[in-house]
């Protein structure tokens, strides 16, 4: 599995609290299962949810949430595009620890595509796995023309001016 790694590279990057302190940022799945077609293809995919949980954050909720949507927009589209996933798919809990700091935990049911491909080489039958990217939905811009995803950003208070 990739994402949960891919998306813990993101978080990191995207919140310099955690990149310095690494910690406070757990990431784990639960619930995993594993879907095949029952076609004879080896091919299959991961369908689990993956746990994050953050300690002791002191910032505003939405420096965590703003990067978690544009990488899901990026890598599950499908969460947001498809009516019964975008209710459920995607949910939080918090426990506010005192004025200043929360423990604040995200789940997030993701799916991975695995395509299986064989091939002979040297007489030898070999495997080869290939995680399949999420596809473009028809008329949608790709995330990186609408959105930049490395931009630097801030909060503003709701009695801030505009």
């Amino acid at each position: 599995m990739k994402k949960p790694q891919l998306l813990r590279d993101h978080i990191t990057n995207a919140c310099p609290e955690l990149a310095i302190n690494p910690e406070r940022l757990t990431v784990f799945i639960e619930r995993g299962t594993i879907v095949h077609t029952g076609t004879p293809a080896l091919s299959f995919e991961y369908r689990y949810t993956l746990n994050i949980v953050v300690i002791d954050w002191a910032g505003s909720t939405d420096v965590l949430i703003v990067p978690i949507v544009a990488w899901l927009k990026k890598h599950q589209p499908d969460i947001f595009d498809n009516p019964e996933r975008r209710e459920k798919a995607f949910r939080f809990e918090s426990e506010v620890i005192d004025h200043n700091q929360a423990d604040i935990g995200i789940e997030i049911d993701l799916r991975e595509s695995v395509a299986v491909e064989g091939m002979t080489i040297d007489g030898i039958n070999r495997l080869t796995t290939r995680h399949v990217g999420e596809p473009l939905l028809a008329g949608f811009e790709p995330v990186e023309s609408t959105l930049d995803l490395q931009a630097e950003w801030r909060v503003k208070n709701l009695d801030e001016e505009a």
